[in-house]
């Protein structure tokens, strides 16, 4: 993949996920003001675990598939791209069809034994149902990633937005009763995201028309050539263990991870219930943190989670070429950049942050928290870039091992200092994890380059 690939891709899914932040945001303002910060909470606390069953049915299939489809086109085999793409679809829906059951029979369980929150229940009954459906469209879009059609991915994810702020919307004058809770913004979660995978499936359909077309046009005949041969029972044997050998430590990298992502959302308002001893203030709080300010200091970082998508399949071949000269420059420019972008997040957070978030939230203490957190946008946004280098040299492990001590610091100024301490041990220990993780995926991609050479 060229640099000018690259910055393409970099800038197409830029482009795509500032406008989905944008109307993110206006998402986030009117469900505040519809359902109420405490609502919000209860929103925010159901995430977790739909994100743990994403991550063990989807995401390490999706980032293996924008991978291999990469390498497979690269080599010109689109027979073997395809089956990549077909055989994702097939593992990734039918794990998501098997585990929104579980949660679904399980829901009220859950929602009494870990989320401590009874009203969640109904909350992860409703979002299961969109669980097949973020799968398939997850394949579809990491797919258009490895064919180089990143405007697809970015394109699915914005019309997503779209219909869920609208779905909401309608949804709320439909309510007859005056009282509106968080059931009606998952219900605009599951809308959203099962129009989007139809709208995915519609785009995939007209693409592979316009290349087929395209294809006789230029007098190409279809189905011939080595490159273009069905494949036998043996290659498709190999090719899946190879797909396997990529897509099971990643997915295993992304469970660990997700699981204790999962861990620190659930003790993060037991905690605070200890701190401020009132529930509803201790929700409130949890609601302010996960969803108004963290997805504030994360807005800035649309830029470099676009460049860490495209960097990975780059940064693959340059492995797979013993490229070390190119890795070293992908991680010295991947560097600067996410500090200079987060410094520049820093100083407007600083200023701006306390106005603008007690003018589109009416909530003050949303811009105290975050002046208190936004020194940690230039260490956010460089851990995600240093995470995709790893996978991309194939060091998904030590990635995850990075990742696990980082979270595993957070947890412990959760669970040890922030029932005596609150929110500024929280945001000492934001601090402390990010900087851990930075300083040991640095120092590793380091030695990983000096021992290839």
């Amino acid at each position: 993949m060229s640099k000018r690939t690259i910055l393409k891709g970099t800038l197409i899914l830029t482009i795509a996920g500032i406008a989905t932040k944008l109307l993110g945001f206006y998402n986030r303002i009117f469900l505040t003001r519809l359902i109420g910060v405490i609502e919000l909470g209860k929103y925010q606390l159901v995430f977790p675990i739909y994100m743990f069953v994403f991550a063990f049915c989807s995401q390490g299939i999706s980032t293996t598939l924008t991978k291999q489809v990469s390498y497979y086109l690269g080599r010109k085999n689109e027979e073997k791209a395809d089956y990549i793409f077909r055989i994702s679809i097939y593992i990734s829906v039918s794990l998501s069809l098997i585990l929104a059951s579980i949660i679904y029979g399980a829901s009220d369980f859950i929602s009494l034994t870990l989320l401590k929150n009874t009203d969640c229940g109904n909350l992860l009954r409703i979002i299961t149902l969109a669980i097949p459906f973020v799968a398939l469209k997850s394949c579809i879009n990491f797919y258009f990633i490895g064919i180089d059609k990143p405007m697809f991915h970015g394109l699915s994810h914005f019309i997503e937005q779209v219909i869920r702020i609208g779905s909401a919307y309608i949804l709320s004058l439909c309510v007859i009763t005056e009282k509106v809770n968080a059931q009606l913004a998952v219900i605009a979660v599951v809308i959203g995201e099962i129009s989007a995978t139809f709208i995915a499936i519609i785009i995939y359909y007209v693409n592979k028309h316009i290349k087929l077309k395209n294809k006789e046009t230029n007098n190409e005949i279809l189905h011939s050539g080595k490159n273009n041969q069905k494949l036998s029972r043996q290659e498709k044997q190999k090719t899946l263990k190879y797909f396997a050998n990529d897509a099971i430590p990643i997915t295993i990298n992304n469970l660990i991870l997700t699981l204790f992502s999962t861990l620190e959302a659930i003790i993060m308002p037991a905690m605070l219930y200890y701190y401020y001893n009132d529930s509803d203030m201790a929700l409130e709080t949890f609601g302010i943190i996960t969803g108004i300010v963290i997805p504030f200091i994360l807005f800035p970082a649309t830029i470099t989670t676009s460049l860490s998508t495209m960097l990975l399949p780059a940064v693959s071949y340059a492995n797979a070429q013993h490229d070390i000269r190119t890795i070293n420059k992908a991680l010295k420019n991947c560097i600067l950049f996410c500090i200079l972008l987060g410094l520049c997040a820093s100083a407007g957070f600083l200023i701006l942050g306390e106005p603008i978030c007690t003018f589109a939230f009416k909530s003050k203490e949303a811009g105290i928290l975050l002046k208190k957190l936004c020194l940690l946008c230039p260490l956010i946004y460089t851990s995600g870039n240093l995470t995709a280098i790893l996978n991309g040299i194939d060091k998904s492990f030590f990635a995850l091992i990075c990742n696990i001590i980082s979270i595993s610091v957070r947890i412990c100024f959760i669970f040890l200092l922030v029932p005596h301490y609150g929110l500024d041990a929280y945001a000492m220990g934001m601090f402390t994890s990010y900087t851990v993780i930075n300083l040991l995926m640095f120092l590793g991609i380091r030695n990983i380059s000096k021992n290839n050479k």
